[in-house]
């Protein structure tokens, strides 16, 4: 269950009638769209591909060697020698490849999710057919051996599979289901494209013809989309809107598939909503997501000068910097996922700086609240603010070396732990100190609250082993 054919100048199914989909090397979101077939199939757990090539073949080549995430095996096989139009085509590449496997295009995005439910379904030895309709499940089927139901879109753009019902009382599938199976994903068993598969009628695609000839006969499965995800790219004439926009309409599909880590109220509700904007420009960036870190620690830095130069006007600007920061913060990860740069060095610098920020942000306030009339209370102050953060450090630390050795229980209590460390939602009360003229406040409030927290926390982590 770990082999996978990709086409990259056809798919599956013949949908002529739609605008032509993009090519392979159509960049979205920083991967081209064969790139990010390769990445998401290994993520999957697909290990072994087979990659049938048409002229570009040597740029998609080109584009996997010697990029350190991918570790799959690759093999590389020219259209030209192997034209998916002839039956004998399939016949060979089912015995090159030596079992059950993956069919796909690559003009289009997919979550790693869909590919890890069609392999599960795929173990019961059924070839599977992904479409993106709910299954539609007739009574008058139920009643039939092998009958399979198919995805139903009663006047919708999709078209129908419709019913209709002999002097027997059989009910028969008819016309309408290319329309209906609409993606480029299928899951095939060794032995559905053994010899004699085809028939004469099935020119110039004979998979599409033997697969909807399946689901007819109840040999194929069909597998509906449900919570996952299915987009194609498409591309109009060249250099034209309608391209671009089916483009951004892709990187704004991945975004919105992200899921946050350790993040608290601030940041689910604020920066999340605005970190999108800042990683749709920042895919187009040959920045990396370690780069992005070292970005947002920056602009901290400056938020920290602002304000240890003292006064209304740089409080408010070391402030909304401080939030900005924290927005790029979201932003490494952000990219880091949608690239497959996900790195355990990655997420340690992000805490280490993270931590950095903090430090950098207690010491200029505490320098600027030193000049008035708190005097060498505000050093103290200061001091103890950085005290408590890095002892939270310390706990964090310790939380994500033992995380690994809980159970589930005890794992959620450290999550939670971590969620609450990691969060930067007093960005929001340092901006409302800064507005009103008294940023000295929450020098204060951060001495005496982080030497109160990270002990309780602290507690809770000895608590959960």
């Amino acid at each position: 269950m770990d082999r996978a054919l990709i086409l990259t100048t056809s798919s599956i199914f013949d949908r002529a009638v739609e605008s032509p989909p993009a090519g392979p090397l159509t960049m979205v979101g920083g991967l081209s769209l064969f790139q990010r077939t390769v990445l998401t199939l290994q993520r999957a757990g697909i290990s072994r591909f087979m990659v049938l090539g048409g002229d570009q073949i040597e740029l998609l080549e080109h584009q996997l060697h010697g990029d350190p995430r991918v570790t799959a095996e690759v093999r590389w096989l020219p259209v030209r020698e192997f034209p998916v139009s002839d039956p004998r085509t399939w016949e060979i590449l089912s015995g090159m490849l030596g079992g059950s496997y993956l069919v796909t295009g690559s003009t289009a995005i997919f979550p790693v999710s869909l590919i890890a439910r069609l392999r599960e379904e795929a173990l019961k030895g059924e070839t599977i057919v992904v479409t993106r309709s709910e299954v539609y499940m007739p009574q008058a089927m139920l009643r039939q051996p092998r009958s399979l139901a198919l995805p139903l879109d009663p006047g919708g753009e999709g078209g129908a599979v419709s019913l209709s019902s002999g002097g027997t009382g059989v009910v028969t599938l008819e016309a309408g289901i290319s329309a209906s199976l609409n993606l480029g994903l299928a899951w095939m068993t060794e032995h559905f494209t053994s010899v004699g598969w085809a028939t004469a009628h099935d020119h110039p695609h004979p998979l599409q013809a033997a697969l909807e000839r399946g689901i007819r006969q109840g040999q194929v499965k069909v597998l509906p989309l449900g919570d996952d995800w299915y987009q194609e790219v498409r591309r109009g004439g060249p250099g034209t809107a309608d391209a671009h926009e089916s483009v951004a309409q892709a990187e704004r599909t991945l975004l919105r598939s992200l899921k946050g880590g350790l993040e608290g109220f601030v940041d689910r509700y604020f920066n999340r909503k605005c970190s999108p904007w800042l990683t749709q420009w920042l895919l187009q960036t040959p920045l990396t997501p370690n780069a992005i870190t070292v970005l947002a620690t920056l602009v901290g830095l400056l938020a920290a000068v602002a304000f240890a130069h003292g006064g209304y006007a740089a409080g408010i600007l070391g402030a909304v910097l401080f939030q900005l920061s924290a927005i790029l913060d979201c932003c490494d990860g952000e990219v880091a996922r949608l690239k497959f740069l996900e790195s355990p060095f990655g997420e340690q610098l992000d805490v280490v700086l993270d931590n950095v920020v903090h430090i950098a942000i207690f010491a200029g306030m505490a320098w600027a609240t030193y000049h008035t009339d708190w005097g060498r209370w505000a050093l103290l102050l200061g001091g103890l603010a950085i005290f408590g953060n890095i002892a939270a450090f310390g706990v964090v630390q310790r939380a994500m070396r033992i995380r690994g050795r809980l159970d589930d229980v005890g794992r959620a209590l450290v999550d939670g732990i971590l969620n609450r460390l990691a969060s930067r939602d007093f960005s929001v009360v340092i901006l409302v100190l800064a507005l009103i003229g008294h940023l000295d406040w929450f020098l204060l409030l951060a001495a005496i609250g982080s030497n109160i927290f990270w002990p309780v926390l602290a507690w809770q982590l000895r608590s959960s082993r």
